[in-house]
C-alpha cells in the first residue's frame, strides 16, 4: 500500500508539472488556429465589400449600375425594390462575419471543426421585398425578371423612391446574371478547409 501512495503522489507531481505547459501550449495553438480563421474571414468580407454588387446596392439609390447586371439602367437597389433610405446589407454582413470553431478531442489528437455561413441560410437571409420567397443574392446569379419594364426615376409610388415596373414592356434585354456570393463562398471554404487539416 505505501508504495502505491508512493507511486500516485509521484504521478501526480508529474502531472502538475506538465499540464501547465500542455495547457500553455494548446491555447497557443488556439490562438494561432483563431487568428487564421480571422485572417481567412477579413479576406472573404474584403472581396465581399469590393464586388460591384455589394458596392452597388451599398450606394443607394442614387447609385450607377457598376455591376452590369442591368445593362447600365438605373441601379440595383431601386431595381429589387428595397426600401428607401434602408440598409439591406446590414444583416447580410452580420451573418457573413459569423464563425464557430469546435474541437473534439480523443486520446491521440484534437480535430477542429469550424462552422462559416452557407448558401441556403445566405439566401433565406436575403428575401426580395416583393417576393419573401425568392432571394435577391441569388437572384443576382440567376437572374431577376422585369428588366423590360423597369422605369428608372423618383415616384410616389416607387418603394425605393428610384424606379417602378410599368405594366408595359419598356425594352427589351434581360438581367444579367453574375458571379456573387457562391463564387466568394467557394473560395472561402477551400481556405477554411486547409484550416481545418491544422493538428493540435
Amino acid at each position: 500500500m505505501p508504495a502505491l501512495k508512493s507511486v500516485t503522489r509521484s504521478t501526480l507531481r508529474e502531472i502538475q508539472r506538465v499540464l501547465p505547459r500542455q495547457t500553455a501550449y494548446t491555447q497557443g495553438m488556439k490562438r494561432a488556429l483563431n487568428n487564421k480563421v480571422q485572417k481567412a474571414q477579413k479576406n472573404f468580407l474584403d472581396n465581399f465589400e469590393k464586388h460591384p454588387v455589394t458596392m452597388e446596392i451599398s450606394a443607394g439609390v442614387s447609385a450607377t449600375n457598376i455591376s452590369g447586371t442591368l445593362g447600365g439602367i438605373g441601379n440595383l437597389f431601386s431595381y429589387i425594390g428595397f426600401s428607401a433610405g434602408s440598409q439591406p446589407l446590414t444583416i447580410l454582413r452580420a451573418l457573413l462575419a459569423q464563425y464557430e470553431i469546435r474541437y473534439h478531442h480523443t486520446r491521440r489528437q484534437t480535430t477542429i471543426n469550424i462552422t462559416v455561413p452557407v448558401a441556403a441560410a445566405i439566401f433565406k437571409a436575403t428575401p426580395l421585398p416583393w417576393a419573401p420567397g425568392r432571394s435577391w443574392a441569388k437572384g443576382i446569379e440567376t437572374g431577376i425578371s422585369g428588366l423590360g419594364r423597369y422605369l428608372q426615376g423618383a415616384s410616389s409610388a416607387s418603394r425605393s423612391g428610384g424606379g417602378i415596373q410599368t405594366s408595359k414592356r419598356l425594352r427589351g434585354g434581360k438581367f444579367n446574371n453574375t458571379s456573387y456570393l457562391t463564387s466568394l463562398l467557394k473560395e472561402y471554404y477551400k481556405e477554411i478547409k486547409r484550416i481545418e487539416k491544422t493538428s493540435i
